[in-house]
């Protein structure tokens, strides 16, 4: 598997799958803090593109990334259904700007399989695919798609 699987190779994963765009992606439910309505986020100066900038969440103040932008698909188009998911990774958390929220379900280890190379590496944001009876989903990397801390401080 890929360095940036969060699970144990062999074992079942319970996900949160979610829709950005056209296509449903996936995080394990043991990353995710939350899922709450979308308030307007304050921009920061300098903050990559894909950060729309941070909210209070109950006095923590984290940032909010349109994960479509972040995924390279452009801005996200705002929505009735679109939420935020708090993610957690160690000490960092950040909201990510969702289309829709999915369904959670548990995987079985069986449909898990490692990201394909495109190119030299796989994507760090791809952990997983998962292979389901109608579809295929992505499981993302929460720690790679947080904003860099070190960028953040140096900025």
């Amino acid at each position: 598997m890929s360095r940036n699987v969060a699970y144990a190779a062999g074992e079942d994963l319970q996900i949160l799958s979610f829709e950005v765009g056209t296509q449903t992606y996936c995080v394990p439910v043991g990353a995710v803090r939350e899922i709450r309505g979308v308030t307007p986020a304050t921009p920061l100066p300098d903050a990559p593109p894909f950060v729309r900038g941070v909210i209070n969440l109950r006095g923590q103040v984290m940032p909010v990334i349109d994960l479509s932008q972040r995924l390279g698909k452009g801005p996200a188009i705002d929505g009735a259904r679109q939420v935020i998911i708090v993610v957690e990774h160690h000490d960092d958390v950040a909201g990510l700007l969702v289309d829709a929220v999915c369904d959670s379900f548990i995987v079985p280890a069986s449909a898990i399989s490692p990201p394909p190379a495109l190119g030299e590496e796989a994507s760090p944001l791809v952990s997983a695919v998962i292979t389901t009876e109608t579809t295929m989903v992505v499981l993302l990397a929460v720690e790679a798609i947080l904003p860099e801390r070190a960028a953040a401080l140096a900025a």
